[in-house]
Parts: structure tokens; sequence; C-alpha cells
């Protein structure tokens, strides 16, 4: 869809179809129900390339489905419904240029001219799950059996992936177990480091992914380095008498049986890394690691992280309708619920790790990577100033223009270059110390 040479008068046929589409609210259970069909009748109009309407029949509709969100029966969605159906008539005239190669058409963000033409194909094609017809929104926060099925949807496709990586990047697998946790090594054809290793904890919003289906955060850097990866298979949520600071601590588990008596690696011989839900759980248990005042590894690599689950970074807001990847009327709604991280542990710092207080402690050498077209670049820009203020070394490595978790798409200019920066970072950090 993101290719289709749009006309000015289609575009605004938009909105008259979008009223006709959503007049009779009683159907609908919730806004995500609403505006998933309406856009998914508006690809149906863009597929036909059938009518026209005039920019005065825009302005008087907008009070008519403005009324079709208030009508919702949970009064809470009605303020994100209208904030939709804003975005959704600006598409219009965001898109008044139909041959604008910088627009994604139904995420109209802009995409500077700076943007690589393999990165610009993904943006502009990016079409977020909720704005598809098959969207129904997120599951009941307890139902485990949905959020599994969820889940399971997205496996196969993601590891068959995965392993075409692997075989074109010449590396192997072997799965392991350390401190009773499931772990993945990716081990690279020539291990030009061996006795040093990299610790790797997926992304997912804490309740998704494998180590299998990320092999596009680890693999390319194994391959770069020449090092091995052992990435960690910690149990998702959500789960019954569960919580993510269990998963926090079975990576504290993984690390402290790599590295105690017997382990295969000194604490300062290892390094951890991940990106989103990753580069929150690093947050968590090497901050946890410090507060214990034991050993720590020698560098910190955070991607993309979620340190702040009461989403008060500004970013959260001022960049919610450009991240295609993450919508933050979803985390709340029903992801953070499903966590349990609501109430007063939004702003816990062992969860929402940037309102700990960094003084007077040792912290590992840490490197924040983040895109400035995320929601969590300014958890990011805050993490790193927080342990910038206390003392520790830290760097800011700002990707302009970037997505979330951007360094994933493995085969672009901007991947290859974030990439290339972790692996220098963690080449002074870790492999020359």
């Amino acid at each position: 869809m993101g290719n289709r040479k749009l006309s000015l008068p289609v575009f605004l046929a938009i909105a008259g179809f979008a009223t006709a589409a959503i007049s009779n609210t009683e159907k609908y259970s919730s806004h995500w129900a609403l505006m998933s069909d309406a856009y998914q009748r508006v690809d149906d109009i863009l597929s036909s390339g059938g009518g026209a309407e005039a920019l005065d029949q825009l302005n008087s509709e907008m009070a008519q489905l403005r009324d079709a969100c208030d009508a919702l029966s949970e009064k809470r969605q009605n303020a994100a419904c209208h904030e939709d159906v804003r975005r959704l008539l600006s598409i219009a005239t965001f898109n008044a240029d139909p041959d604008d190669p910088n627009r994604n058409k139904f995420f109209p963000t802009h995409i500077p001219d700076f943007v690589s033409p393999e990165m610009r194909e993904i943006m502009i094609n990016w079409t977020p799950n909720w704005l598809t017809g098959s969207w129904e929104g997120y599951p009941d926060p307890t139902d485990y059996g949905a959020w599994q099925s969820l889940h399971d949807e997205l496996i196969d496709p993601m590891e068959a992936a995965g392993k075409q990586l692997l075989t074109t990047l010449d590396l192997t697998t072997e799965v392991q177990e350390h401190g009773g946790v499931r772990t993945v090594m990716i081990k690279p054809s020539e291990n030009r480091h061996p006795g040093k290793v990299l610790l790797h904890l997926h992304g997912g919003a804490f309740y998704g992914n494998t180590p299998e289906t990320t092999f596009d955060r680890t693999a390319p850097l194994a391959s770069i380095m020449g090092i091995d990866i052992i990435s960690v298979d910690y149990k998702l949520m959500p789960a019954p008498d569960w919580d993510i600071l269990d998963q926090r601590d079975q990576v504290i588990d993984v690390f402290d049986a790599l590295t105690s008596d017997g382990g295969d690696y000194a604490p300062e011989d290892v390094g951890i890394f991940g990106c989103s839900a990753g580069g929150g759980l690093v947050a968590m248990s090497t901050n946890e690691m410090s507060h214990r005042g034991g050993a720590l590894p020698a560098a910190v690599v955070m991607q993309s992280p979620q340190t702040d689950f009461s989403f008060n970074s500004d970013s959260t807001w001022t960049l919610r309708y450009h991240d295609p990847r993450t919508n933050v009327d979803h985390l709340v709604d029903s992801v953070w619920p499903m966590l349990g991280v609501v109430g007063d542990k939004v702003q816990d710092p062992r969860y929402s790790t940037v309102y700990d207080n960094f003084e007077g402690r040792d912290f590992p050498p840490t490197m924040v990577q983040v895109g400035t077209k995320e929601i969590q670049m300014s958890d990011g820009i805050r993490m790193y100033g927080v342990l910038r203020s206390a003392g520790h070394e830290a760097e800011l490595d700002a990707h302009d223009a970037m997505q979330h978790c951007f360094h994933g798409h493995w085969g672009t200019p901007e991947a290859a270059e974030a990439v290339r920066r972790v692996a220098e970072f963690f080449e002074v950090h870790l492999i020359a110390e």
C-alpha cells in the first residue's frame, strides 16, 4: 500500500467513508475495533480508487466522527479515539502529493531525504497491526492463553528469517542452560575473542519473542565482532505468580552462573545488551547487581530501553504518532496491566530504573542507543543523564529519524552503522580491558 499512487480527491474521500463506516457505533466494543474497521474500509476505497469529496465536506464530517467516538461505552477511550480520528482525517492533506516518496500512507510520519533507500522502503511500507482490518485489540490482561496465542502467531516466520540470517553470516547456535535458565549461544565461525562473551536480552514488551526470533539483533554483532553471544530465554509474561522482577532475576542467575566459581568467564569478560524490553531488563538487572554490591559486567548497552513505566518521558507523548512500532494507548490499556506494572510500581526504581539514585555505588560503562522517532527516546536520554550525573561513564548514541529498535533491520546502512557503534563500544570496554 505504501507505493500506491493516490490522488488528493481519493484521500478526501476517506472522511466521508470513515463517517459512514463508524456512524453505527453500537457494534464496536472499543475504539480499537472502530478504528480498525475504519482503516480496513479506507484500504478498500484506496484499492478501488473510488470516490471524491470536497474539502468543506471533510470539515463538516469531523463533528460526526467525534460523535462516534463519544458514543463508545468505555468513556476512558474517548480522548484516544478523538486523536486517532484526527490522524485518520489528516492523512488527506498530509499526503496531498501522491508522488512524494517520503510518506507512509497509513502512518504519515515524515521520512527525511537522508534516510537510505533500504530503510525508507521499510518505513513507507510498515503498517502497524492496529491499523489492519484483522486487529481486534490485545487480549484481556489476565488471559494467558490468548496472549500466548498472539505470541505464537508470529513465531514461525520470525524464526525462519532468523535461520536464514545465521546461514548468510556463517553462524551456528547451541542451546545451553545456565543458572537453571534456557539460553541460546550464537557462535561465529571464527571466535576472535575466546574467553569473552556478550549476554543478550531480547525485546518483545516482556511477553513476546525468544532468542530464536531475535537473531536479527544478535547475529550481525556476533559476526562483526567475532564473539560468542548468549541470548537469554527468560520466562515470558503473563504467568501466574510471576513478575517482571522474576525475569530480571533470571538474567542475574545466568550472569552469576557464567561468572561464579566453576563458570566459564570472569565478570570483567562479560558484556550485556538488549533492545526495548530487553534494554529495560539490562537496566533492571545491572542496577540490581549494582545495589547488591557484587560482581558487575564489564560494559552495558541499552538500546531503545524502557526505563520509565509511568510514561513521564517527553517523547512518549510528542512522538506517540510518529513511532510506527509502539502505541502508547495499547501499552497503558492492555500491556502494562497484563505485566502488573500499575499503581505505585510505575515509579518504583526496581522497575522504572531511571528513578533510582546511582550515586555512591559502582556501575559499568554504559552506552544508550536510541532513534529520534521512537517514544522510548526520552527514556534513553534520561537514563544516560542520571548515570552521567552520578559520575558514571555513559555514552548517548542517537540516530536521527530512526524508529524503535531500528538496528534490527539488517541489510540497511542505518542498522549496519548502529551495530558497528555497539561493536566499537564493546571493543573498548570489554575486549581491550
